[in-house]
């Protein structure tokens, strides 16, 4: 059974280079893939929730955003209908994320890299537009299609 947690608002924290990498050895930690979108929807902490979710055992998930202010409550509240925690402990501003070293950097739209801002150095970079090149009223549709990547990105990097 999963627990429900309150939704919440995303605040600006810190983190340090252990953060990204969980363990001393960056061989024997488990790829970190940081989710990023502009901020107007949270949609990068959705991402990250259901990744968490599905795969915390192989991945660990972060998300970031772009603009100055993230409110998460109804990504959240979309979250929460499907039994999946939403913590915002790891979604944090980019800003806080430009001197780590993350595996995968997935760009949850165009505009989540086009704010100018430096992003962290990553070895994989992934394109997604969960919006489909414009604005979603729809929450439960964009939470279905990244659920869909979600799955995708585990097929195709869990079993190469």
């Amino acid at each position: 059974m999963t627990r429900k947690s309150k939704p919440t608002t995303c605040q600006e924290g810190a983190l340090t280079k252990k953060g990204l990498a969980g363990q001393a050895s960056r061989q024997n930690a488990k790829p970190s893939v940081l989710f990023l979108c502009d901020g107007k929807e949270g949609y990068s902490l959705v991402a990250q929730s259901i990744l968490t979710h599905k795969a915390n055992s192989y991945f660990r998930g972060f998300s970031a955003f772009t603009s100055s202010t993230c409110d998460v409550t109804s990504a959240c509240h979309a979250l929460h209908q499907y039994n999946i925690v939403c913590s915002d402990k790891y979604h944090l501003k980019i800003d806080n994320y430009k001197e780590e070293r993350v595996d995968y950097l997935i760009a949850m739209s165009p505009s989540s890299v086009q704010s100018g801002k430096p992003l962290p150095e990553y070895s994989k970079f992934i394109p997604w537009d969960v919006t489909g090149g414009g604005e979603v009223s729809n929450k439960h549709s964009v939470v279905k299609y990244i659920n869909e990547q979600i799955n995708y990105f585990l097929s195709v990097y869990l079993y190469r």
